[in-house]
């Protein structure tokens, strides 16, 4: 999956290492992120409506947008 973050394109895939990525405006509504390493990541502003978030890594320094209830990790 192609996602815009800043005006620039990345592709995220099952398995990507995410980790102290700043993703704050990102999109990733539908995203596919199975099995993404999300440790240190800044999701705060992220759309993560509908992403597929089954099996993620993350860490207490993980940011999650504001009443965003992560899945167990």
């Amino acid at each position: 999956m192609k996602i815009i973050v800043n005006g620039k394109e990345y592709t995220i895939e099952p398995d990507a290492d995410l980790s102290n990525a700043n993703l704050g405006e990102a999109d990733l509504s539908n995203a596919e992120l199975y099995r993404a390493e999300l440790s240190v990541a800044d999701l705060r502003r992220a759309n993560l409506s509908e992403a597929n978030l089954t099996n993620i890594e993350y860490d207490d320094e993980t940011i999650w947008p504001e009443g965003f209830k992560p899945p167990m990790s």
